[in-house]
């Protein structure tokens, strides 16, 4: 297994994460959020009493943050993983060692 760089690979996840929340929060100040919701419970055939409150721009950034935070520790920490399993940190058959 190759080797990633875990710090690199949360910030993919990160702003992956604030990117599509962004997105999101475009719609929903521009007033498009509440079809958009819609839209997409009726296409996983869900049927919602869900209302979008009115926008709000400071939970509106907080929503970015916390995404990509979450977006950061979960890449990195799976980066993390990745490379002890591909270290041979982890004994048995999974980890590099065992190949000699």
């Amino acid at each position: 297994m190759n080797h990633v760089d875990a710090n690199r690979l949360g910030i993919v996840g990160a702003s992956v994460m604030a990117t599509w929340h962004a997105a999101w929060i475009v719609l929903h100040a521009a007033g498009l959020g509440q079809g958009v919701m819609d839209f997409v419970f009726r296409i996983h055939g869900l049927k919602s009493d869900v209302v979008l409150e009115p926008f709000h721009a400071g939970m509106a950034a907080l929503l970015v943050v916390v995404t990509a935070v979450t977006g950061y520790v979960t890449l990195a920490g799976g980066g993390l993983i990745w490379n002890c399993l591909g270290a041979g940190w982890l004994p048995g058959r999974w980890g590099a060692a065992s190949r000699a």
